[in-house]
């Protein structure tokens, strides 16, 4: 290539640089409804920084989405502001984790993923692993059923089939087949549903708050039946709440992997930092999850039951009084846990999804 070539590319690729990011359609929605403003807006209204702080800020944060990712809340809890690349690159957004398992599963990405987010195919592949009663309602000729189910279980938690961060979850108590049949007209309006049993959690994890079931989070990977859980979190409703979703108000904290011991400190979406639970008061330090080599063999065998092209899980699982139950599965992201844990998981992930433990 020639010099002139050379130069040539060089001011084409800074012009386009400076384009993008000064031309950037702020408007448009970057994740789960919300736009970057919006994300913005509400992460960096400190009115104490000068305009010209800001600006820069905004220049730095239009860089990190376009080339790595990362939403405002991302680049601002993170603590991305005013780092290199360089810094930026140690940590995986949840765009780049996405293309990521987009990458490596090639054609076959859709179906992979279809597994996960539909929760009820999920669920065929795990009975046994979830511990209670499970069913599925997607129109009129399901509502026996359902009315069969509410005879079993006057009360249940029902979430949308393929919904997320469990937006429109909630709990029904059912006093007879008239109640039933209105809600189960209620639901058919607005979508596909999973009808689920109660799951009754355990006591000590109960305390922490009652109103929702709080749900350890365990990315899992696989390669030639080898399976290998890292980067676990305990995530934790607030009180009122059915459930412990950070992206509905929740807190995660994370867990030691070796021994169950909860990290000193939780955290929410907001970046607020909790040494105890801010509604029970309960404090997280030295809380040991129970039963935590009971935790790890049910994640290894679920997976293992899974197709073998399931490499990577994330999952949910509660302790509820029949031991250790599986929640659901999903293309977990690793946001919370590096706020967290203080540092970048990226490499991490990248070696676990390609087999090196």
């Amino acid at each position: 290539m020639s010099v002139f070539s050379s130069l040539k590319r060089k001011v084409t690729d800074v012009y386009y640089r400076i384009n993008r990011k000064f031309f950037f359609d702020e408007s448009q929605v970057i994740y789960n409804g919300k736009t970057f403003k919006s994300y913005w807006d509400e992460f960096y209204n400190d009115d104490n920084r000068s305009f010209l702080s800001k600006i820069r800020a905004k220049a730095q944060a239009k860089d990190a989405f376009l080339e790595e990712g990362f939403r405002p809340d991302e680049f601002c809890l993170l603590g991305l502001e005013n780092n290199e690349k360089a810094v930026r690159d140690v940590y995986i957004s949840r765009k780049k984790k996405d293309d990521l398992l987009i990458s490596y599963y090639g054609s076959d990405w859709g179906d992979i993923l279809h597994v996960l987010k539909d929760k009820y195919v999920f669920y065929s592949y795990l009975k046994s692993f979830f511990k209670r009663d499970v069913t599925y309602i997607g129109n009129q000729e399901d509502r026996d059923s359902f009315l069969l189910f509410c005879n079993r279980h006057r009360q249940f938690f029902a979430k949308l089939n393929k919904g997320r961060c469990g937006i429109g979850a909630k709990v029904f108590a059912i006093k007879d087949d008239n109640q039933a049949n209105k809600v189960f007209d209620e639901l058919i309006c607005s979508g596909e549903w999973v009808i689920e049993e109660l799951i009754k959690q355990s006591p000590e994890i109960a305390a922490f708050n009652s109103s929702s079931v709080n749900t350890v989070r365990f990315p899992s990977f696989k390669k030639d039946g080898v399976v290998t859980c890292a980067f676990p979190c305990m995530r934790f409703g607030r009180a009122g709440s059915v459930i412990d979703n950070a992206a509905q108000g929740g807190l995660i904290v994370s867990i030691d992997e070796m021994t169950g011991e909860l990290y000193p400190n939780a955290y929410d979406e907001k970046g607020s930092v909790y040494a105890s639970h801010p509604d029970s008061k309960v404090p997280f330090c030295g809380f040991r999850v129970p039963q935590w080599d009971g935790l790890l063999e049910l994640i290894k065998e679920a997976h293992l039951a899974l197709p073998d092209n399931q490499i990577y899980v994330a999952f949910d699982v509660a302790l509820s009084n029949r031991g250790w139950c599986i929640v659901e599965g999903n293309w977990g992201d690793l946001f919370l846990q590096q706020l967290s844990l203080k540092k970048g998981l990226k490499s991490e992930f990248v070696s676990l999804l390609n087999g090196n433990s």
